[in-house]
């Protein structure tokens, strides 16, 4: 194949970021003018020497003149030095004595998969494919990427993760510090070398730091400006954590770059959110059964409420459905999108989970937190008032909308318990590790299983030290949200269906990841793009369903049973007598029932706490319903909506909207003359308040636009459907969840 001489531009400029403008043989400065640059290269380009920026040197044109195509004193030491570097890794790898197979530290799966990765590669033409190993979330992927090349790779090895978190805890966590794997699980005695490991960071980490280690940890997007720098032979194996990504075209640029390294993927999800294939050899499979049966992760129980009756509000039109239409209803992206952003239907579920909360921590022995997943950043914020309203500590998080050093705060204070419950906005899904998270809670519905069998999976790490009760998850949803199909096809693990070895396999960047708030097309249902609301429901009880048989608790209660009866029998014998044997027993087989099944007692009533939730949400739906008149509108510049509506002292078109609209709920709910504020409001006044948002919307857009005619004949008699990117979904960080277009 024809070589182009030619060296990118890209290319140039990285070499001369790394080296500067000095002649690294004679060490005077190229100016462009006395001296001009050539790139040598140490690697002649006619023995195969590649552009690449770890074998390019800036010489002046003097010393590359007299260099011509031999070495130098200088180069030849180099690439000495190079090959010897080169060997120390083989020899590491290959020579040194670990405790693997026979471990008794290491779990099974890491035992086996390790195995099962020497003996693939073993195998003739076996790098014609990458090697998949899947691992449910807490059977430890990480041991395996520490553990893989050892007795396998034969030169460097790349391990790239998704995240900066992941790449961080794989780099500080797993390969070096106090609490290494290696030491932890005794894979090397502690008097061994530990593999040398790179991060690679820019500005901090340079050739020698590369060409030192033995491992490089990186992540995906950050590799991307670090390609140009490797020659293609530079890592001998690649190891990629959290694999489903790898089809993206951000991954495939990897897997290009180093053609003949031997590549491992591992995940617990192996296959994209996209339904794209993954291109690799499964080697290795771990069931997520027989790692809840082992104890290296928790049983999990799904809990949906089912209401016998829903009434959607859409544009002040009432309509009441039945469980049938219910169940037949929530296919549509209209249905679950008024589920999702209902306060009836958030605090169905907020109120399940709190009672569940509330149950493991009265009947276990650790501690135990709720997880859940938001829409949007102004849900996260509404849901985690539902949670204070109801005597818990919460919070939200999200990529935008709030300072780094306030994220890290947060999440520092849920990870020492401080919080009983953390909302998050698309940042605490894969390599985000909190083992006694237990209750997953959904208020957004996940469109793939991908992402769904991911969010699951931040509540099944163990607790070692925990009973029964505490290893028990349970995901908690609302029915109309749509999720039994991930959660069939989570729990029957059809996934294997999904990975195939289709090389042809066109590229592209994750779906989930591109995916964004633009699913606002009108719906046929509804004739608009506003959102349906729940206004009320019904519930007529949890459909619950475990991944394992919860079995433990009724034995337990069957022997608390067995014993009281026997101490009765006893006490009957002695001619005594209990009058609230009955009652006692009762409480017993109360106490043992699986959790999610029972009669659970209500949340604490908090009523101050309550009443402060709903004002706030009262106030988001103000802004919100301001937004939407203010798009429908789609002012001129010069209109002045101040002159022709507002007090004269507004500051913004906002401001006049949003009074306006405060002046007309107030006035809605008998309250227009109340000089106060919303402060000493009792909660059925908030409540009622909410419900006329959207009648009051329409009407002071009405308004709006008749004293415009009025005074300057702006505006138009025709309120324009709003853009895409409607008032609930102009902030959503986690891609829509109700776009069908991926």
């Amino acid at each position: 194949m024809n070589r182009s001489r030619h060296i990118p531009e890209a290319v140039r400029r990285r070499v001369e970021y790394v080296d500067g403008k000095t002649c690294v043989e004679c060490g005077r400065t190229i100016d462009g003018e006395a001296l001009q640059q050539h790139l040598d290269h140490r690697e002649a380009f006619s023995d195969g020497g590649e552009h690449a920026v770890f074998n390019l040197d800036p010489l002046c044109h003097e010393c590359n003149q007299a260099k011509r195509s031999g070495d130098t004193a200088r180069t030849a030491e180099m690439k000495q030095r190079h090959e010897r570097q080169d060997a120390e890794v083989r020899r590491y790898f290959q020579e040194t004595d670990v405790d693997i197979v026979d471990n008794d530290q290491l779990r099974t799966p890491q035992a086996e998969s390790v195995q099962a990765l020497r003996t693939y590669f073993a195998e003739d033409g076996a790098t014609n494919l990458p090697a998949i190993v899947v691992l449910p979330t807490g059977c430890g992927k990480s041991g395996v990427i520490a553990c893989a090349p050892f007795g396998l790779a034969e030169g460097r090895v790349l391990v790239v993760a998704p995240t900066l978190t992941i790449k961080e805890g794989l780099a500080d966590g797993t390969f070096s510090g106090t609490d290494n794997f290696y030491h932890f699980c005794d894979i090397l005695p502690r008097d061994a070398r530990l593999p040398r490991v790179v991060a690679l960071e820019r500005g901090r980490v340079n050739e020698e730091d590369c060409r030192r280690a033995d491992v490089i940890v990186t992540n995906v997007q950050q590799m991307q400006g670090w390609l140009p720098l490797f020659p293609s032979d530079f890592f001998d194996l690649i190891i990629v954590d959290e694999a489903h990504h790898t089809p993206a075209e951000s991954w495939q640029n990897i897997n290009r770059a180093f053609p003949d390294a031997k590549k491992i993927y591992l995940t617990a999800t192996p296959f994209r959110s996209d339904e794209r294939p993954i291109r690799a050899e499964p080697v290795y499979k771990y069931r997520l059964a027989d790692a809840i049966d082992n104890g290296y992760v928790k049983n999990i129980v799904r809990v949906d409420a089912v209401a016998s009756e829903m009434t959607f509000t859409v544009e002040g039109e009432e309509r009441a459905y039945t469980r049938e239409e219910i169940m037949d209803l929530r296919t549509e992206t209209w249905f679950s999108r008024g589920v999702a952003l209902s306060d009836v239907c958030n605090e169905t579920i907020v109120d399940r989970s709190v009672q569940l909360l509330q149950a493991k921590q009265r009947r276990g022995t650790e501690r135990h937190q709720i997880i859940g997943a938001a829409c949007s950043i102004r849900h996260a914020e509404q849901v985690a008032a539902l949670f204070r309203a109801r005597g818990m500590d919460a919070a939200y998080v999200a990529s935008e909308g709030m300072t780094t050093e306030e994220r890290e705060q947060r999440l520092r204070d849920y990870d020492a318990g401080r919080l009983d419950a953390m909302v998050h906005v698309g940042i605490l899904g894969e390599g985000y590790d909190n083992k006694n998270i237990s209750i997953a809670a959904l208020f957004r519905p996940f469109r793939t299983v991908a992402p769904y069998t991911q969010f699951v999976g931040r509540a099944l790490r163990a607790l070692p030290d925990g009973t029964d009760t505490d290893n028990l998850a349970h995901v908690v949803a609302h029915a109309g949200l749509n999720q039994e199909e991930h959660w069939q096809y989570f729990k029957n693990e059809t996934e294997e269906a999904q990975v195939q070895a289709d090389l042809t396999a066109p590229g592209g960047e994750d779906a989930d990841a591109a995916a964004g708030a633009s699913d606002d097309d009108p719906d046929p249902q509804t004739g608009n793009t506003d959102s349906a609301e729940v206004t009320s429901e019904t519930i007529e009880g949890f459909d619950v369903d475990a991944y394992l048989p919860v079995e433990e608790d009724a034995s337990a209660a069957e022997e608390h049973l067995q014993d009281m009866e026997q101490a009765l029998d006893a006490l009957r014998e002695q001619g005594l007598d209990v009058p609230d044997a009955d009652a006692i027993k009762q409480d017993i087989a109360r106490r043992n029932r699986p959790l999610g099944d029972e009669d659970l007692p209500p949340p604490p009533n908090r009523p101050a706490r309550e009443r402060r939730a709903y004002r706030k949400i009262l106030n988001t739906a103000v802004r919100r319903a301001a937004g939407t008149i203010l798009r429908r509108l789609d002012l001129p510049e010069e209109a002045d909506l101040a002159e022709a509506v507002g007090q004269g002292d507004e500051e913004s078109r906002v401001e006049v909207v949003i009074r306006r609209l405060h002046r007309r709920v107030n006035a809605a709910v008998g309250r227009d003359d109340n000089s106060e504020g919303r402060n000493d409001w009792p909660l059925g006044a908030l409540k009622a308040a909410k419900e006329h948002v959207i009648d009051v919307r329409d009407a002071v857009e009405a308004d709006i636009q008749a004293a415009l005619v009025e005074t300057d004949g702006s505006g138009s008699d025709d309120a324009p459907p709003p853009e895409k990117g409607s008032d609930e979904w102009d902030d959503v960080e986690w891609g829509n969840p109700f776009d069908e277009s991926g």
